[in-house]
């Protein structure tokens, strides 16, 4: 790629218009979460590629890691721009499959495709720690990269999980 193509995709990416509605910033505000997170979550995940995409097309599923903490931006295009519809976050790492490997034959197909990889992502359990306790939970997972996502159903059983865990360690 030369140059002026690679500064004019650059500049698309970081011009780009996202919308986040009164209700889904007082959802970010209520869970810790700030607006200009989400949207370097979404702004890396463009850029990058690294993403889900609904099998309609509809929406994307984007994260951003740290040490303590992933961030999740479940977003849709608006009118050449993006729309946030939801973001999430939960402090468990997942370290990845349940068992030592996917099982993709017997797993079932997840609504999503890696972009990353154009490959159909599936369910499968995962081994997700948090202050030195592992445990299996549901996700979603590219079975060509092993890229892991944690579906937004998904948050209040992880969330539950890590407040028991916070109160047996304090």
């Amino acid at each position: 790629m030369d140059i002026k193509k690679l500064i004019s995709k650059i500049s698309k990416v970081y011009s780009m218009d996202i919308k986040i509605s009164e209700e889904v910033a007082n959802l970010l505000k209520d869970n810790g979460l700030k607006a200009e997170e989400m949207e370097k979550v979404i702004k890396d995940a463009e850029e990058s590629g690294k993403k889900l995409e609904s099998k309609d097309g509809s929406k994307c599923l984007a994260k951003a890691e740290d040490d303590n903490l992933t961030c999740y931006a479940l977003y849709s295009a608006s009118n050449g721009g993006f729309s946030l519809d939801s973001g999430y976050a939960h402090k468990m790492k997942m370290v990845g499959p349940t068992g030592g490997e996917f099982n993709v034959e017997a797993a079932d197909e997840a609504d999503w495709i890696c972009k990353k990889c154009n490959e159909n992502a599936i369910e499968a359990n995962v081994d997700m720690t948090y202050l030195g306790v592992t445990r299996p939970g549901n996700a979603i997972v590219c079975p060509k990269c092993g890229d892991m996502y944690l579906g937004e159903d998904m948050v209040p059983t992880i969330k539950g999980a890590e407040g028991i865990l916070e109160e047996k360690r304090g």
